[in-house]
């Protein structure tokens, strides 16, 4: 068996793993495939100065399966809910004709144990998770438009970026920063 990254929608990979878990059941395809993993972490989320942990996704959008690569566990796996296409990291678009197609780049064995490892070390840190919304005042902290005041254009949620116009000589400049390197302005 090999290792498969799986592309989904982000928000999306626990109920991606569960759906194929229970189609895997469900067709009595166990043979064919091993453990899967959605890579997450605890983190300590302060938010309105109260404190709780929640879970944060290493990779999101992503799972990540063990399977014998066949066309029945291809086909398995294309008929399951909540999948991008192509679903599979890597896999061509076209199959090479009836009766054969062409394996997708599997992950290597070590890239899974890197990521198990992070998944075990992860225990909890802490994730200041301050809300912005777009048309939001802010503040930029750092950077050369340190002490400037913008307003955000967009919310970069998994990225933890915001776009932002600054005011410059009477123009809106764009500028992308991170969460970290501007504060709310209070009105």
């Amino acid at each position: 068996m090999k290792w498969y990254a799986i592309h989904t929608q982000s928000g999306h990979e626990n109920k991606l793993k569960q759906a194929i878990e229970n189609l895997i059941k469900e067709k009595g395809m166990e043979t064919f495939f091993g453990e899967i993993i959605v890579p997450e972490v605890e983190v300590e989320v302060k938010k309105d100065g109260k404190k709780k942990i929640q879970k944060k996704n290493l990779y999101p959008g992503y799972i990540f399966i063990q399977m014998e690569y066949t066309e029945d566990s291809w086909l398995l796996l294309k008929s399951v809910p909540f999948m991008r296409k192509p679903a599979l990291i890597g896999e061509k678009r076209r199959h090479a004709g009836k009766g054969s197609f062409v394996e997708p780049k599997s992950v290597s064995e070590a890239e899974v144990a890197k990521i198990k490892q992070m998944i075990e070390e992860g225990g909890v840190s802490t994730v200041s998770k301050i809300m912005f919304e777009k048309g939001e005042m802010v503040l930029i902290k750092e950077g050369p438009f340190a002490n400037f005041k913008a307003v955000i254009d967009d919310v970069k949620e998994g990225k933890e970026k915001l776009d932002v116009l600054v005011n410059i000589f009477g123009r809106s400049t764009p500028v992308e920063l991170n969460f970290s390197q501007v504060e709310k302005v209070e009105d």
